[in-house]
């Protein structure tokens, strides 16, 4: 195939256009984007957004509102996405390094309560950290997940003060947990 050089410039052209126009969209509509009004996507928890119903893995009903008077850090994971295998124990560690001064809860995205078990029994998972099932997502929604999984960071009184979608990393964790701490 044999493209003139007017045919190249032209596609080369079309391809810079294309890809400004991908990065202002990105910019100005993705939630993080840097011109989006947006910054680290802070959301207040509203007793509302908690009043949905959770179990933990042996069925009983859990509210969130409870565990409202200490740092939490709240991650939606499924068994289905991969990065679940190494966030899970990474939170499990945060749980065990600060003991009471935070609660890690792990919420489950809609999957029944015996996947989850047999996904936590595999990967030996820790049950360091409160495990929970959200049949509805109801959480998920209330903090407008798109990717996953996703993990907020709340102070003492429930309001979100970090929001990470997608994976973890432990420099992140760190520092949120720091921040939070230092309140």
């Amino acid at each position: 195939m044999n493209l003139s050089k007017r045919s190249i410039v032209t596609i080369v052209i079309l391809v810079l256009v294309l890809s400004v126009l991908g990065f202002l969209t990105y910019s100005f509509i993705a939630p993080q984007g840097m011109f989006s009004g947006l910054p680290n996507d802070l959301k207040v928890l509203q007793p509302a957004d908690i009043a949905a119903a959770y179990t933990d893995l042996d069925g009983k009903v859990v509210d969130l509102s409870m565990f409202k008077g200490k740092p939490m850090i709240i991650n939606s994971w499924a068994t289905w996405m991969p990065f679940s295998q190494t966030e899970l124990p990474l939170l499990a560690q945060l749980q065990e390094k600060h003991g009471d001064a935070i609660t890690v809860i792990s919420i489950n995205r809609m999957e029944n309560i015996e996947t989850i078990k047999s996904f936590m029994s595999i990967y030996a998972i820790p049950n360091t950290i409160v495990h929970l099932a959200d049949p509805s997502d109801a959480f998920y929604k209330a903090i407008e997940g798109f990717a996953m999984p996703e993990t907020a960071f709340y102070d003492k009184d429930g309001n979100i003060v970090a929001h990470t979608r997608g994976v973890l990393s432990q420099e992140d964790a760190d520092r949120y947990l720091e921040a939070l701490l230092a309140h």
